[in-house]
């Protein structure tokens, strides 16, 4: 891409000297020997220009030629001063009173505020404030600027430089490594540069061209590339160029002024995927830094839609792939209404089911079936009001609609002004649940008519993921006729009910002795199920829940205790005993109802308030008591306390399990450890320590580490053995970067799933610095267990102004 900055251009308001051109000359020879009549040293009667001031600094010799109207300075040593501010030094001046010209020669420096010109020669017109240069080159903070001739012109008011013949580079030495020269080169200060007929050369080899190239200031906008190779790509190269759009034409200009419409154009050119186009339109007059207020839409005629990423089958994918999607987000001024009002839209349409799998991987692996909701929201500082619907505009994979879903929350506060505190939510929605069409058909309405001892059931119970397969393996563990298949049934293929739900709760902080907190809690749900689709009734469910949080603070200082080395300057030790104690009482919770807030597989505890617990259509009755020890240590860093070690250590008794019939739960430890800014730990673990615990083992950590200025490395790792859901892992992920020399640097990643033995990823990039340039090359490997994955990509950077970049990424999957 090529991207040039605003704060770079603004000091060529200052090229023109007060004039309205300035031009580099031809050479024109050297200045021939004029006759001299007199040599005062003095330059007693010499008619000096009174807007010019010389000096003579350097002791050489002052000659008048009164028949040419010429004065000679004989350096080195000479400055000659315009009263616009301008500077020029020299070895020798040549000033004429008849054309109004001083003529400069040999080791020429023009100064004019941050402006710093070079060259040979220079002649300056003071009469008109003109300044012609011979070969002179122009230094604004890092850029250079050669050019045969400049003019600056008033456009609407604006001034704007215009350049033939034109070079710009930011290698500021005798031969830069590079120059883009076009020509003719247009300079809109603080907005944008125009070139026509551009070429790229890397010292005096031309590389590159462009018969046109409008590049805004913003590295939002312009010519962007990346080229690379990929296994279910080929090679490729995506283009994007960026243009503002909206705004007012303004006639005399041609340009339009306050632009607001942010375009991003694509043309992606894929060998073994053919052609894809698109266009993101962004409305910057919403502000914020992210893209969620945009409209994005993109088309590829596929080539070849059935080649497999995963090396899963796949069924028949149509050749026209495509994505429109919407996120909007709008701040809302409504007069005379209290708190902040907003509106948001986020839609995405997918052509089919392995579209972000093929074109987007990073979206895919991040958020594989994406929502499509509306809503508007009302938020103050202590509630937060959302109207808004959740609906499926893909039919090919599992989604749950809210048509629409009310909800009102209540941050915690005091009630009435009492020293109690109250908390709570209310909802109404009509909620639904529809499973994937393909699967549908295809398996799931087969597959309830079989028994678990049928072949063919077993073969298509292979094909279910997640929700879809345990509802599934429920279905296949009872008699074909059994009548709870039915509501089962229901749950698996459409789910729909509307559903009333509310929850308050009151606490009471107090405080004992200075060091003894204790938080009584007590709170009521109630929630309703109407309009039920299946063979379960509409049913009503009451929720009582009283709990306590009781916790000690002490701690001790050790004021003297300092190790630089550690990032230690004075240590403060905080010791903190805590319990919580929580019991829910529930009614009529069935698990053959509808259910779609409902419980999701994870590692982590539950949490043991009920205004936390979001599966409320799962919410059984517990009676949990957690007892832990937090122990921090504090030090000072930057004239504030910093947290140094945080240790977090706690375990759970059951007296009524909701999930299975464990009476403790793993003893976790959640640590951090940030000693230094060039040094940090995260370690997470669990395991049994009190009977079987909750029956498996955890470990995940995480360690950044640079030894010296030259090598960083992260380590990664991650251990599940015994876990009733998620498959075993060993995992060990490595980073590293390694700064070989000055210009040479070296980065790798590798993930080892110990389990299996499998190397699932494999990533080398090397980078070279060229000195305004950086080259780099990328290798991946991917191996996801059924077939492996290959990627190259290629990085070229320009690190100052005119920035080129090939934006550096490596993801074959």
């Amino acid at each position: 891409m090529l991207k040039f900055r605003a704060w770079i251009i603004s000091p060529l308001l200052f090229l023109p000297l007060g004039a309205q051109e300035f031009s580099v000359l031809p050479d024109a020879g050297a200045v021939p020997p004029p006759p001299l009549i007199a040599s005062p040293l003095s330059g007693g009667g010499m008619p000096m220009p009174e807007n010019l001031n010389i000096s003579n600094f350097g002791g050489g010799i002052i000659e008048w030629n009164n028949e040419l109207g010429l004065l000679f300075y004989r350096g080195p040593g000479i400055k000659v001063t315009g009263d616009n501010g301008m500077e020029i030094f020299s070895d020798n001046a040549v000033i004429d009173r008849k054309a109004e010209t001083a003529t400069l020669v040999g080791n020429v420096s023009v100064y004019q505020g941050n402006l710093l010109q070079r060259g040979e020669r220079v002649v300056y017109d003071y009469g008109r404030k003109l300044l012609d240069v011979r070969e002179l080159r122009a230094s604004i903070d890092q850029i250079l600027l050669e050019s045969g001739k400049f003019t600056s012109e008033d456009r609407g008011g604006k001034k704007v430089y215009v350049g033939e013949d034109a070079g710009i580079t930011t290698h500021d030495v005798a031969d830069p490594n590079y120059w883009l020269r076009a020509r003719k080169t247009t300079i809109y200060p603080g907005d944008k540069i125009v070139f026509k007929n551009l070429w790229l050369y890397a010292g005096d080899t031309p590389v590159f061209w462009l018969p046109y190239l409008s590049q805004p200031l913003n590295a939002e906008l312009g010519y962007h590339f990346v080229p690379g190779a990929r296994s279910n790509w080929g090679p490729y190269l995506l283009n994007t160029y960026g243009i503002m759009l909206g705004g007012t034409l303004n006639e005399e200009t041609g340009e339009n002024e306050d632009a607001w419409l942010l375009s991003r154009w694509h043309l992606d050119l894929r060998a073994l995927r053919g052609v894809g186009a698109g266009v993101d339109l962004v409305d910057t007059r919403l502000g914020g830094e992210d893209d969620f207020h945009g409209l994005s839409v993109y088309y590829a005629d596929d080539l070849a839609p059935d080649t497999q990423v995963s090396g899963r089958p796949r069924s028949l994918v149509d050749a026209d792939r495509y994505r429109v999607q919407l996120r909007y987000r709008r701040e809302l001024d409504i007069p005379d209404v209290e708190g902040d009002w907003r509106i948001e839209a986020n839609l995405a349409l997918l052509s089919d089911q392995h579209y972000l799998e093929d074109f987007d991987p990073e979206a895919y692996r991040s958020d594989p079936s994406p929502d499509n909701t509306l809503g508007i929201y009302r938020r103050d500082d202590s509630s937060l009001l959302s109207l808004y619907t959740r609906f499926r505009l893909n039919d090919f994979y599992r989604a749950d609609t809210r048509l629409p879903e009310v909800s009102f929350d209540q941050a915690r506060a005091p009630l009435f002004g009492l020293p109690v505190l109250h908390e709570g939510g209310t909802s109404f929605g009509v909620i639904g649940e529809k499973a994937a069409d393909p699967l549908r058909d295809s398996i799931i309405r087969p597959l309830l008519k079989l028994s678990a001892t049928d072949p063919k059931a077993q073969r298509l119970l292979e094909q279910l993921r997640g929700y879809e397969r345990q509802l599934a393996e429920k279905i296949l563990a009872l008699p074909v006729n059994d009548p709870r298949r039915g509501a089962i049934q229901a749950q698996l293929l459409d789910s729909s009910y509307t559903r009333l739900n509310t929850y308050q709760e009151l606490s009471l902080p107090l405080k004992f002795g200075g060091f003894l907190n204790i938080i009584p809690q007590a709170g009521l749900g109630y929630a309703h199920y109407g309009s039920v689709e299946g063979p379960v009734d509409s049913s009503d469910r009451i929720h009582l829940h009283v709990g306590t949080e009781a916790s000690v603070k002490l701690s001790k200082e050790f004021d003297g205790f300092r190790y630089p080395s550690l990032g230690l300057d004075g240590l403060k030790h905080i010791l903190q005993p805590y319990s919580i104690w929580s019991v829910v009482s529930t009614n009529g919770f069935d698990s053959l109802g509808s259910s779609v807030d409902r419980l999701s597989p994870t590692t982590r505890p539950r949490p043991l308030d009920p205004s936390r617990f979001t599966a409320v259509d799962d919410l059984q009755g517990w009676n949990i008591l957690r007892l832990g020890m937090r122990n921090r240590l504090l030090t000072r860093r930057d004239q504030q306390s910093y947290e140094w070690l945080l240790v977090d250590t706690y375990l759970d008794a059951f007296i009524e399990d909701p999930e299975d019939r464990r009476e403790f739960s793993n003893l976790n430890n959640d640590i951090r450890w940030r000693p230094l800014p060039w040094m940090g730990i995260d370690l997470n673990t669990q395991f049994p320590v009190v009977q079987d615990g909750s029956g498996f083992r955890e470990i995940t950590s995480q360690l950044r580490f640079m030894p010296n200025d030259s090598f960083e490395i992260a380590l990664g790792y991650g251990m599940l053995n015994g876990h009733p859901v998620f498959v075993n892992s060993n995992r060990i992920d490595l980073r590293t970067y390694t700064r070989l020399s000055e210009n040479w640097g070296f980065g790798s990643l590798h993930v080892l799933e110990l389990d299996d033995g499998t190397l699932e990823a494999i990533q080398y990039t090397i980078h070279r610095d060229l000195g305004n340039w950086v080259a780099g090359v990328g290798l991946t490997r991917r191996d996801n267990r059924l077939q492996q994955e290959y990627g190259i990509m290629f990085s070229l950077t320009l690190k100052d102004f005119p920035s080129v970049s090939l934006p550096f990424r490596l993801d074959a999957e």
